[in-house]
């Protein structure tokens, strides 16, 4: 069996133990491949963990379960049971989201719904579905799901070929596998993709024995840490398959392979792997500038020179990814089982890569981690506080936690940490060494402000207090369920939804109760406020998505 040097593990293994201990993740797990078989696995716990990881330890995969949607509609493709360009109501009848930018298009690529557009993100379809949603902890059937989006209403024009992923279409995508198979997703994938490739410990869902299986995992706030909500997510096609480090190292060979397992036989062919490694449309500004394009539910980037495909996922405490160097021949498994922590999974996953090619030949060795030097008293005594940026007015904390200092901008906590005097980095549990950001430098000058995001912002000891505008103050506070509460707040002049822990995104106003959101994950989406569902209750609407007012919210 090929393997790689006792060396080699070592240094793979010291890089992931640096980040678990450092950036107190619970867990880092690991597989890498070739197209030969299993080169290293393994498993590494922060010091204070007892959990007993064993060969059938799983790990929710979250978005990665996307290429398993993706090989079994290309296996329907071969079999000429579906048209990856034909209007996907050709084998759904009745969808027919509402598209107000017909007559209007803006691009060459049609405005039909096709499978292609939906699995390259492009189709304009909403991120999240009315019921089956990201927080949304009752799993309704994917028809319900389906049926609720066939009658949506676009938020791009299908035509543009611009990429705004969307869990909600692959639902769909699933949709066709399930009418055109006459079987459960679940029992598609198990059969035709599973089961062929010896994946007995993996479960398209959380069957019986998963949530024992399951290495435990961890949300986290500036607040303090909380073992994550573990509970089957609807639209299972985008992301609810849970797995082990050998079950996906066989998965991963059998796309390093041409599509072949082991014994010859053929799960997805060569000609399909390359349509699904081909990037369609085009990115919009602010994404992941480490990838080139997306193709049929898989990201296409460079590593070094080399093509890189894959993906990663998270899921409530889950961050994984996977990554292949299909001309190299070398694949990876990272799972860590912090939330928001794909930035430093991505990381691993390259330094993973890099050790195996160094072991062939084939590049460098990646260094060693440098331990950056510490934070001084004074420094900590000092440099928190607010600061604002005089042309623009915008204002930015810098916040101490447990002895850590805390850049709180861009809607997420940065960690920074010093480099040299008064000069620090962004490195910490969402960016760091490697990270696509573009503002990843932070100095603090002798006259007390802050140098950052190529702006100079100057320290304000306090700030007056801001007049919210009166048609939104009624509607600031908490929203959604206990697991993942969404925020409004109002600074600056404008709202502000934060969703999904950290996420926070500026509101544009559309009109009266109705916003334009720009951030990182629901860019483009709608914000309704005092929105009322189905049964009468009030809160407010993210897309399609629902959010009830919470309790101490509106009893206040």
């Amino acid at each position: 069996m090929p393997s790689l040097s006792h060396e080699a593990v070592e240094l793979l293994e010291d890089l992931i133990r640096y980040e678990v201990e450092d950036k107190a993740i619970p867990s880092i797990s690991y597989a890498l491949v070739d197209r030969d078989g299993l080169l290293a696995q393994g498993h590494i716990q922060r010091h204070d963990r007892r959990f007993d990881m064993k060969a059938d330890t799983c790990f929710r995969i979250g978005s990665i379960t996307k290429t398993f949607t993706s090989v079994a509609i290309m296996q329907l493709v071969e079999k000429g049971l579906v048209d990856l360009d034909l209007d996907v109501s050709e084998y759904l009848p009745g969808f027919q989201p509402l598209n107000p930018f017909a007559g209007r298009e803006s691009g060459p690529y049609g405005s039909q719904i096709s499978l292609r557009k939906l699995m390259s993100h492009t189709a304009g379809i909403v991120r999240e579905p009315k019921s089956g949603h990201y927080l949304d902890a009752h799993r309704p059937p994917l028809a319900d799901t389906v049926a609720e989006l066939a009658t949506s209403t676009l938020k791009q024009d299908p035509s543009a070929g611009i990429m705004h992923y969307s869990n909600a279409g692959i639902a769909v995508v699933g949709m066709v596998i399930e009418r055109m198979t006459r079987k459960s997703y679940a029992d598609y994938i198990t059969e035709n993709i599973l089961k062929p490739l010896g994946m007995h410990d993996t479960s398209a869902g959380m069957a019986p024995g998963i949530r024992e299986r399951l290495a435990p995992a961890d949300m986290w706030t500036l607040e303090g840490d909380s073992p994550a909500p573990v509970f089957s997510l609807g639209g299972s096609p985008a992301g609810n398959i849970f797995s082990t480090t050998s079950d996906m190292a066989s998965y991963a060979q059998c796309l390093l392979r041409g599509g072949f397992a082991p014994k010859g036989d053929t799960i997805v062919s060569p000609a399909s792997l390359r349509e699904m490694w081909t990037p369609i449309g085009k990115r919009p500004a602010g994404h992941d500038k480490a990838l080139n394009g997306y193709g049929l539910c898989f990201g296409v980037g460079d590593m070094d020179g080399w093509t890189s495909v894959g993906h990663g996922g998270a899921v409530y405490g889950y961050a994984s990814q996977m990554m292949l160097l299909p001309q190299a021949g070398f694949g990876v498994l990272i799972f860590a089982t912090l939330d928001f922590a794909n930035q430093i999974a991505s990381r691993l996953a390259g330094d993973g890569l890099r050790i195996a090619l160094a072991e062939r030949g084939m590049g460098r060795l990646p260094l060693r981690t440098q331990i950056p030097p510490p934070i001084s008293e004074d420094q900590l005594a000092k440099l928190p506080g607010l600061y604002r940026h005089e042309a623009s007015g915008e204002v930015v904390e810098v916040k101490k936690k447990d002895e850590k200092l805390y850049l709180m901008g861009d809607g997420v906590p940065l960690q920074i940490r010093p480099v040299l005097g008064d000069d620090f980095v962004i490195d910490g549990r969402i960016y760091g060494r490697g990270a696509d950001y573009p503002h990843m430098h932070v100095s603090f000058p002798a006259s007390g402000g802050l140098v950052w995001n190529d702006q100079d912002w100057s320290r304000v000891e306090s700030l007056a207090a801001e007049r919210v505008p009166p048609e939104i103050a009624p509607h600031l506070g908490e929203y959604g369920p206990d697991f993942n509460i969404t925020y409004l707040t109002y600074s600056h002049g404008e709202l502000k939804c934060l969703i999904e822990y950290f996420c926070t995104h500026k509101c544009e106003p559309i009109d009266a109760l109705r916003f334009r959101m720009r951030g990182l994950l629901y860019e483009e989406e709608v914000l309704e406020l005092d929105a009322v569902d189905d049964t009468g209750r009030r809160g407010i609407r993210v897309g399609p998505m629902f959010l009830e007012r919470r309790r101490t919210q509106a009893a206040a």
